[in-house]
Parts: structure tokens; C-alpha cells; sequence
């Protein structure tokens, strides 16, 4: 039987495991930040937040939505990572520099196909209909006036890994004072700056909101 080992080998054992753990950490976070460093940056809208509730422990909770024009009808083969293991998202650069989700894909061929930049992921699409309104009760039929149209707003969720932005306290208190306004009728919109590398992954660079951009700076 194999004596046990003295207190001091132990602890050297777990000193160098330690150091092991540490230095692969280390190697992880250079690798991800030369990847996001080199990779392709797109602006994806995100859905105005309540900074309340938004920030906390010092992260904020990223949630990427595109609102379409009413009648918009949903971009096509979002459902093809259905028949797959995997799941691209194609984009295409809309008129005021952002990214819009046109489409997806089994593979990057297929949703290359339908926007010149694509991200593994996956998007979702539903459409909220309002019903046409009545005319007003207490008006002659003939001179009623036509009731409120039917509206139709589609609305896309875009996942591609990415739900979190963490900052230190200064950072988080300045993105809270411009999403202060964020929710009320005419806000600015809110952008989260994403990276695409080679191998398709979405990486987050940092968020953009009412003009003012925080970037991710600790690593």
C-alpha cells in the first residue's frame, strides 16, 4: 500500500492545478478576445428595456427584437434549423447601418443564399394582429366613418448566444442614465454591437444606446 502523500506534496499538487486552471483561463480569454477583435461587427436592434429592472449584479439582459413595418411579412426558412443540428441566421445591412435578420438556414451555404453575413443561431418570428375597430355606435350607418384597419406588426427574435452584457459599476451606471428613457413613445433606439468571427460564432463587443456606446473593456 502506497503511503500517503505528506501535506507539503499535496499542496504542491494543488497549487499546480491550480496554476493550470488559471493559465487555460487566461489562454480561453485571449483566444475569444483575438476572435472578437477580428471578426465582422454588426449592430442588432434590441427591444427598449426598463433600466430598473435591466441592470443588476452589474450585468445588463440583452434581448435582440426587430419590430418590422406593419404587414411585414416574416423573413423566410427561420424554422429550417428544425430539420438540422445546426442553425444559421442570415443579415443583411438595413438603412440606418443596422443588421436585419432576412432569413435562416440548415447551413451557411443555405442562408448565405438570403443575406450576405450569417451567424450560427437561431430566429424566431410571430406576428400580433389587432383587429379592425367599430365605427362609433351613435352614428348613422351611411355616414359612419370606415373603421380602424386591421394591423398586422411582425415582431423577430433574434438568438444567436448572447444575453448578457457585464460591466464595472461606472459602466453600468452610465448605461442605466441612457436607458432612462428607454420605453417611452420616441425613444431612441438601443443597438447590441456584435462581433462575427470565421467559425460564425456572435460575439458581443459592447451596446449602443440613445448615441452612446459602452464597450466590453475587461479582458
Amino acid at each position: 500500500m502506497r503511503p500517503f502523500a505528506s501535506p507539503r506534496a499535496l499542496a504542491l499538487r494543488i497549487g499546480a492545478v491550480a496554476v493550470l486552471l488559471v493559465l487555460a483561463l487566461i489562454a480561453l480569454l485571449v483566444r475569444e478576445n483575438a476572435a472578437r477583435a477580428s471578426g465582422q461587427e454588426v449592430r442588432l436592434a434590441m427591444e427598449a428595456f426598463d433600466p430598473r429592472s435591466l441592470l443588476s449584479g452589474h450585468y445588463a439582459a440583452l434581448q435582440m427584437v426587430q419590430r418590422l413595418p406593419d404587414g411585414a411579412e416574416c423573413p423566410p426558412d427561420l424554422e429550417a434549423h428544425y430539420s438540422g443540428d445546426e442553425s444559421w441566421v442570415a443579415l443583411t445591412p438595413g438603412p440606418d447601418g443596422a443588421h436585419l435578420v432576412t432569413g435562416g438556414g440548415a447551413s451557411r451555404a443555405d442562408a448565405l443564399k438570403l443575406g450576405p453575413v450569417v451567424v450560427r443561431g437561431e430566429a424566431h418570428c410571430r406576428q400580433d394582429i389587432t383587429p379592425p375597430g367599430p365605427p362609433p355606435p351613435d352614428a348613422a350607418a351611411e355616414t359612419a366613418p370606415n373603421p380602424v384597419a386591421e394591423t398586422r406588426q411582425t415582431i423577430v427574435t433574434l438568438d444567436i448566444g448572447i444575453d448578457r452584457f457585464y460591466a464595472d459599476q461606472a459602466q453600468a451606471e452610465a448605461l442605466e442614465d441612457s436607458l432612462r428613457d428607454q420605453g417611452q413613445a420616441g425613444a431612441p433606439p438601443a443597438f447590441a454591437i456584435v462581433s462575427i468571427g470565421r467559425d460564425g460564432r456572435g460575439r458581443l463587443r459592447g451596446v449602443e444606446v440613445g448615441g452612446t456606446r459602452a464597450d466590453l473593456n475587461w479582458f
